[in-house]
């Protein structure tokens, strides 16, 4: 027994369940070989070898009066690669405590780097560059690989990488492939494409050539940055070389077209792979998914089951993403019933989807049914859940469940603060809207130009200029957004100059403004009164800054003629208008009309309103039978009352939101 056992542990092929290594334990015991260093060691390597039974093999390390140097250097190795690379940190620790420097090896020093690579350890990690270089051990090839990966994953030492990898005098293609990994995550794609153009000219080593895992580093960085035309050009290098056979690149490819909406070349790849696994059906359905291809991505999920594979939280993500994205609630409750039939545990990522469908839905208790019953939760899933309080309009719920947030410990980001901005900005409530940016300051949360750009809009719609100036003159950088926000919020407080001295300001700091920043600009000067700047603003967007006008600018241009009284103006400039009228600017134009009592105008006006689309709302009834009346037009007066009530077409009345405003806010949103 005992020799079979001992035969049995040193097969180093061999890979054993939980279950069985657990009775190969038991038998250690009862033959007395547990106490045998090298039978040991050689169970215990098969404990690492398998993720599951790694705290496992910690209680036997733990046991070991005094462990040699090989079972250190085991579990070094063995949690380097680990969810809790910490522990890989701590046993190397003891070690240099108890062995000085005698245990390390090119092994171990990669193993104990890449753990602190994994934990953003950048002291310890130069600490252990520092020994490496002392024992000489920085000629190793795969300890300056480990080391280039390790400082690659730093914008702030990227430099360092680049001078190692500079200095060694023989590089492998796994060098390559972790400057180029270092390069796509610090978002220097450039670098990572010249150094693969390198390794294909054979400039760094003939022997250096790019493999798989260089294609599809630099394809996920095509579909990151935006580089569609040189993704397709490494799609045509693939197909002349043996690499269009490898599943890990298609994967990438189909990845990368679905991004950019080339749907149907990312279906051909599918079809095309011979042996799909998981991943790509997983990346199909995002594909579809991304592309609000909801029927084609239920379709695919169907077929998958037929052919026998299970979904994954993935899987089921992506599913429930397309059902969003094409609003179908009757989809999404099929998944979500699939799930609870088949047993499968909702995950935190699959829990939060489903919050987001549900409340896109306007099924806000469904949404909080899937919370309630989800028993792990990260701050994306607080987040989904505020943002779906606000968009059904619950603002005061939103409220509760930031305070929930403080009491589970977790730390709201700044998709919490623009969640609960927007709460503020939606219900008027310049109370709480106070309380979000008090946090916001204290948590530093503020520096973030999103936030800050939030808390302008905020503060402006809730009638505060003094405090949106204060917000923007105290930011740290500010973009196209910032400025749109503050010129926006003079607009619609009645600010028109303060507006245009902003879109001033603005452009001396060469800050190109966009269309929203002059819908921002033009709407200041129509409700200012400010005809000749809006006219030069008007010109300024087209001539200077070529932005095509939309009906916004157009309408704004429209009611600023018509306010002040010039009709005629307004008429002429309608009639050239680039784009053709709709019913709000007829609408604009007969209520000018109505004003300044130009009656023959007006009537000629609302026969052009209904010829467009005939009378359908309360507004062109209004306005119309206004008309009639003052042309003393009864009969049409009566005529357009009795289609009002044949069509039940009901005037609201109109409502103060300064009433709304002294509610107490609980009420608001029940």
């Amino acid at each position: 027994m005992r020799d079979k056992l001992v035969h049995l542990l040193h097969q180093k092929i061999t890979f054993f369940s939980n279950r069985q290594l657990l009775q190969i334990h038991a038998l250690l015991f009862t033959t007395g070989l547990n106490a045998n260093h090298s039978c040991l060691l050689a169970f215990m390597e098969h404990c690492a070898s398998n993720p599951s039974t790694l705290d496992h093999m910690s209680l036997i390390f733990q046991c070991i009066q005094q462990p040699n140097v090989a079972i250190g250097r085991l579990m070094i190795r063995g949690y380097a690669s680990d969810v809790n690379p910490f522990k890989s940190l701590s046993y190397f620790r003891d070690m240099q405590w108890t062995k000085q420097n005698s245990f390390l090896d090119p092994f171990i020093c990669a193993s104990v780097i890449k753990a602190c690579g994994r934990l953003t350890a950048i002291p310890e990690g130069k600490s252990v560059h520092g020994q490496i270089i002392r024992l000489g051990l920085d000629s190793n090839v795969n300890v300056l690989n480990t080391l280039i990966h390790f400082y690659a994953n730093s914008a702030s030492l990227i430099s360092s990488s680049r001078v190692l990898f500079e200095r060694m005098p023989h590089r492998t293609i796994v060098t390559v492939n972790c400057m180029i990994l270092g390069f796509m995550k610090n978002k220097l794609f450039d670098l990572g494409l010249s150094l693969f153009n390198q390794a294909l000219s054979g400039s760094l080593d003939l022997e250096v050539k790019p493999n798989d895992v260089t294609i599809v580093l630099l394809i996920s960085g095509c579909a990151e940055f935006g580089e569609l035309g040189i993704g397709k050009s490494l799609h045509c290098y693939c197909c002349k070389t043996s690499f269009y056979v490898e599943m890990t690149i298609s994967n990438a490819l189909i990845n990368l077209y679905a991004k950019f909406g080339c749907i149907d070349e990312a279906a051909m790849l599918f079809n095309e792979i011979p042996c799909k696994d998981l991943f790509s059906w997983n990346t199909m359905i995002a594909g579809y998914a991304e592309n609000n291809n909801c029927g084609k991505a239920l379709a695919l999920f169907r077929e998958m089951r037929f052919r026998g594979l299970e979904a994954d939280g993935v899987t089921l993500t992506s599913l429930i993403s397309a059902c969003v994205q094409g609003r179908d609630l009757d989809a999404g409750k099929r998944i979500h019933a699939y799930m609870k039939t088949s047993g499968i545990s909702i995950t935190v990522s699959v829990g939060t989807a489903l919050i987001n469908l549900y409340s896109k839905c306007r099924l806000i208790e469904s949404a909080k049914i899937v919370f309630d019953e989800l028993s792990r939760k990260n701050i994306v899933t607080w987040n989904c859940m505020i943002a779906g309080y606000v968009e059904c309009g619950h603002f005061s719920k939103a409220f509760k469940l930031f305070d929930m947030i403080h009491w589970e410990k977790l730390k709201p980001d700044e998709v919490t603060m623009l969640g609960l901005i927007s709460a503020c900005r939606n219900s008027g409530e310049l109370n709480h809207g106070i309380r979000v940016h008090t946090y916001a300051q204290k948590s530093g949360l503020h520096e973030k130009t999103v936030v800050g750009n939030a808390l302008i809009d905020m503060y402006a719609k809730c009638g505060s200029m003094s405090r949106a100036k204060m917000v923007f003159d105290n930011m740290f950088e500010r973009d196209v957004i910032s400025w749109t926000s503050i010129i926006v919020g003079h607009a619609i407080n009645g600010e028109g100059e303060e507006a245009l001295i902003a879109f001033q300001q603005m452009c001396a700091l060469r800050i190109k403004p966009n269309a929203v920043t002059f819908i921002g600009v033009l709407s200041a000067c129509n409700h200012a009164g400010l005809v000749d700047d809006g006219q030069r603003m008007y010109e300024i967007m087209c001539k200077m800054y070529s932005i095509e006008p939309m009906i916004e600018h157009l309408g704004c241009m429209v009611d600023m003629f018509a306010r002040a009284g010039l009709l005629e103006e307004a008429h002429e400039f309608v009639k050239n208008m680039p784009v053709k009228p709709n019913g709000v600017i007829w609408r604009m134009l007969v209520s000018g009309c109505s004003v300044k009592g130009d009656v023959d105008l007006g009537l000629s006006l609302v026969n052009k309103l209904i010829g467009l689309k005939g009378l359908d709302t309360p507004e062109d009834f209004v306005i119309s039978s206004k008309i009639f009346a003052e042309a003393g037009m009864w009969d049409d007066v009566l005529y357009a009352r009795r289609l009002m009530m044949d069509n039940q077409i009901i005037k609201r009345p109109g409502k103060s939101s300064i009433a709304g405003a002294c509610e107490p806010f609980d009420e608001l949103g029940s």
